[in-house]
């Protein structure tokens, strides 16, 4: 069992220490100049030429109430060094003070501020395609919109910010938008953590006349990210989270929702593609933040990523709740199918990342046991209600001597945050599946024989009064809301 307290106070620079790490530049939180934003608006026009938003939402928010806009920031953001990176400590210097950069945000919200609920979603936007993605909106913007929250994506990562700068709008992609995005620049990795600073400051400061959400009492920011932005959140909360305090004390952001992600955190630097992640077992890679988080896993991270290496919970440190989530997988039909409609229509990309499966795409929607994690640790975050125990799938050893998931007869896993479908399953459902593209995240599904169907519920009512039971019981442990359930049981046995 790993106890390390760390994250409690991040201990003061000596004055030695600094020396040798900043070479010169000054010590000291960030302190840019003002930081700025310009409001990009639609141009209409032919498809081929209007101007609009790279990764702009396919739906129309209006129809429910929201808006979407899209916002320059730009400001100055400096480049930093673990102090004691031998002794594997968080504590971080200035190295390169000052680097201009340009980027962009996304917001989402409600048309009427009077709807909003006080709580800003803030996602580091996920770059592992080359571009900006947005899988925790995609998985959970049902849950956001119906009670009122703010989203806003920020890009965070020199390849995303060059990529929409001087690729789109330009062969082999679609020619619309060439020039949107010309003076976007983000020189250096390293610039991320304060551009997070920069913008959750700016959510945070009705008075600034460059806010996007002015008028907006903005009472709380959670930082949220999916997958590869996982690592992104565990470095910015271990060396960030006590460094960047507002005017009035607070922290900038007030808890943090981790989703999807692997074993590895980001080193503050990143001075090259090589060098990007923390290497394996750095302590660095756990979580130690005084402040609320809740991890979110499913199958394909438990054990192809792998984040058992990095399995904590509330015994090992008290902010921290860890949900792995039985039968789920790191892409499933639902983010599949959400997913690819924007980029068929920006990148004209085939509609699936995974286009010939060799299972059926896993159906489980992760989303809306997403939904719950957030909802708890949003009333963590508001009322200091702590949020249901941590849950683990259990893990078993290979001949080999590999980590692999325990699972029962039938091929499921054992353990774990148990959805309905989980405790009352027609198949396998599984974190992996075989094909070209990316289908390796894809989870599959493994239908059962209609003679192992008859074997565990008779007929159909059986089924149903077993499901119905699954539900019910994973909205009183915390893990389901009842919006959530009332939809599965509509698809699952159409009640």
């Amino acid at each position: 069992m790993i106890r390390f307290r760390w994250g409690a106070r991040l201990r003061a620079l000596t004055a030695s220490a600094a020396a040798v790490i900043l070479a010169g530049a000054a010590a000291g939180a960030h302190a840019s100049g003002p930081v700025t934003t310009t409001k990009l608006d639609i141009v209409p026009g032919p498809p081929e030429t209007r101007s609009t938003p790279f990764l702009a939402w396919y739906q129309d928010l209006s129809q429910v109430g929201y808006v979407e806009e899209e916002f320059l920031v730009a400001g100055t953001a400096n480049v930093y060094g673990y102090v004691d990176n031998a002794a594997q400590r968080p504590e971080v210097a200035v190295i390169t003070p000052g680097v201009p950069y340009v980027t962009r945000i996304l917001v989402r919200r409600p048309i009427d501020p009077v709807k909003f609920n006080g709580t800003v979603f803030v996602d580091v936007l996920n770059a592992t395609a080359g571009w900006d993605g947005d899988a925790i909106w995609y998985g959970t913007y049902d849950y956001m919109i119906r009670t009122g929250a703010i989203w806003v994506g920020v890009s965070t990562k020199p390849v995303t910010v060059n990529f929409m700068r001087d690729s789109w709008g330009r062969a082999p992609w679609p020619t619309r938008n060439a020039s949107r995005y010309a003076t976007l620049s983000m020189p250096a990795f390293g610039q991320v953590w304060d551009m997070m600073t920069d913008v959750g400051t700016l959510l945070k400061s009705p008075g600034n006349a460059h806010n996007p959400l002015a008028g907006f009492d903005v009472e709380r920011l959670i930082m949220v990210g999916y997958s590869q932005s996982a690592a992104y959140q565990v470095t910015y909360a271990n060396s960030f989270h006590e460094r960047t305090r507002l005017p009035n004390g607070t922290p900038v952001y007030d808890g943090y929702y981790i989703s999807a992600g692997g074993a590895r955190a980001k080193d503050v630097t990143g001075a090259s593609a090589a060098t990007e992640n923390l290497p394996a077992g750095d302590l660095r890679n756990f979580i130690q933040v005084d402040a609320p988080v809740i991890r979110f896993q499913t199958q394909t991270e438990v054990v192809n990523f792998p984040s058992y290496t990095v399995r904590q919970s509330e015994a090992q440190y008290p902010w921290l709740r860890t949900y792995e989530t039985a039968g789920g997988s790191h892409v499933d039909t639902w983010r599949d199918v959400e997913g690819g409609k924007a980029l068929t229509r920006d990148l004209g990309l085939p509609p699936s990342f995974c286009p010939a499966p060799i299972n059926p795409i896993n159906p489980l929607r992760t989303g809306h046991f997403e939904s719950a994690a957030m909802e708890n640790l949003l009333r963590w975050i508001r009322s200091g209600v702590r949020p249901p125990p941590s849950q683990f799938m259990a893990l078993t050893a290979t001949s080999s001597g590999a980590v692999a998931l325990a699972r029962d007869a039938d091929g499921n896993v054992i353990g774990g945050v148990r959805p309905p479908q989980l405790r009352t399953p027609t198949g396998a459902y599984l974190e992996s599946n075989s094909g070209p593209g990316f289908c390796g995240l894809y989870g599959g599904f493994a239908p059962f024989s209609a003679e192992r169907l008859d074997e565990l519920y008779r007929n159909r009512g059986a089924y149903v009064s077993s499901f119905v039971r699954g539900v019910a019981r994973a909205v009183q442990e915390g893990y389901l809301l009842n919006a959530d359930a009332e939809q599965i049981r509509k698809e699952m046995i159409g009640q």
